[in-house]
């Protein structure tokens, strides 16, 4: 085996799927209407739908990633960089106005765990 064929990840690892699984627990306390946001938004169903493509796509990403890797890795590169997204407007209070100390901790750790999702994800699929 050649050393350009031994730097390809061919499969996905523990570390990828943990921090799916992480990212994914990290949305319930900051779902808007059921955890610790309590805010009233006047956009609420469009919020509705970007949380959820952003809870959906590391599901499917983790779902898929032990029969197909590229599939699951294009999911969680989208979930990552939506996940970054939503994050970073939630602290800047673009989508429900400003954020309670409490929201300010579940976006910037929403937002980190978003970039390393991604991050790995392009990783993967430079590979």
């Amino acid at each position: 085996m050649g050393t350009a064929t031994a730097l390809v990840r061919s499969r996905w690892t523990g570390l990828d799927r943990i921090l799916l699984i992480v990212l994914l627990l990290a949305y319930v306390p900051g779902y808007p209407g059921l955890g610790i946001d309590t805010r009233e938004a006047s956009n609420a169903v469009a919020l509705g739908v970007a949380y959820s493509v952003a809870f959906l796509a590391p599901l499917l990403a983790l779902g898929t990633s032990w029969r197909w890797p590229r599939t699951a890795a294009w999911s969680a590169l989208i979930g990552g960089l939506v996940a970054v997204a939503l994050g970073l407007l939630d602290l800047a209070g673009v989508l429900a106005g400003p954020a309670p100390s409490a929201m300010i901790v579940v976006d910037a750790v929403v937002a980190a765990l978003g970039a390393a999702v991604a991050w790995r994800s392009w990783a993967f699929l430079r590979s």
